[in-house]
């Protein structure tokens, strides 16, 4: 789980889900403006039933989004169907990709 000061706050949240995408098969990412600060993963009752499965995607999807929170870059996560049902490796290798794609670079620790 990210620090409270790495959370996409709720002010910022809408700013960001209108900015640039990236979309694969199991995950979209959006990319806010600069100024905006924090990371955020929805995930929908559609996509997941349970409220377990849902909370384990999310740490699962924090865990990969964790070393892309930069200074002054927002994103959001929306896990697309499918994506409950992936194995770890599988979904770090797909959210690590969109994030890159959308020139995002790793924070190093």
């Amino acid at each position: 789980m990210l620090s409270r000061p790495n959370r996409l706050s709720r002010a910022s949240f809408g700013a960001v889900s209108a900015g640039k995408r990236a979309i694969s098969a199991h995950f979209s990412v959006s990319v806010g403006p600069a100024g905006t600060h924090g990371a955020a993963a929805v995930i929908s009752k559609k996509t997941a039933k349970r409220a377990t499965d849902r909370h384990l995607l999310k740490r699962r999807i924090m865990d990969v989004a964790a070393p892309f929170v930069a200074g002054n870059t927002g994103f959001v996560v929306y896990a697309r169907s499918g994506s409950p049902s992936l194995p770890y490796q599988t979904l770090n290798i797909e959210l690590t990709e969109l994030l890159s794609r959308l020139l995002i670079k790793p924070q190093t620790v």
